[in-house]
């Protein structure tokens, strides 16, 4: 509910936008802000080994309410929690009315023809469109705690036996050790 009112407040201050959203981390691993391009998965589902990094939640109303305008915030959103891949898990649109006051100044003759001025105070309701697009963040990049790569590292290479040493001109060899 918050959020509507908010949403509310944008609208009747005018000027201001609409777009919103959060990223929450709720992974098993916290990484830096991601800087590159980020890979965009409309199925619900992520690709195979990728870590799940958190949710993710944009909105808009009115006409910012599109997707043209919230898929970039989303894609955004998605990196600033570390992630490369963002799995949009659905789109809903809503109508909600947020009321508000209205004042409305208004003037009549009065007292021996002169002009006075009044005003009146109502209650209006606005209905407004609300469009969010929500899903999850993930990354490609690194393993979640306890798993294992799916290349083995290589192993570093075991020294070779050292040569017998020869022996000095003049010396006869050791034999038996």
């Amino acid at each position: 509910m918050l959020r509507v009112a908010a949403v509310g407040f944008a609208l009747a201050v005018g000027g201001c936008t609409s777009v919103g959203g959060s990223a929450v981390r709720t992974g098993p691993v916290s990484l830096p802000a991601y800087a590159g391009p980020v890979a965009v998965y409309s199925t619900g589902q992520a690709p195979p080994g990728a870590v799940d990094l958190g949710v993710v939640e944009v909105h808009a109303a009115q006409q910012e309410a599109t997707i043209d305008t919230l898929m970039p915030q989303f894609v955004h959103k998605v990196a600033l929690i570390g992630g490369n891949v963002a799995v949009i898990d659905g789109v809903r649109a809503r109508f909600e009315l947020i009321g508000r006051s209205h004042v409305e100044t208004f003037y009549y003759t009065c007292n021996m023809g002169a002009t006075c001025a009044g005003t009146r105070v109502y209650a209006a309701n606005d209905e407004v469109m609300i469009v969010s697009v929500f899903g999850r963040a993930f990354s490609t990049q690194v393993l979640a705690p306890g798993e294992e790569p799916l290349i083995a590292p290589a192993q570093p290479a075991q020294p070779a036996e050292p040569a017998p040493a020869e022996p000095a001109p003049g010396q006869k060899p050791v034999e038996g050790l």
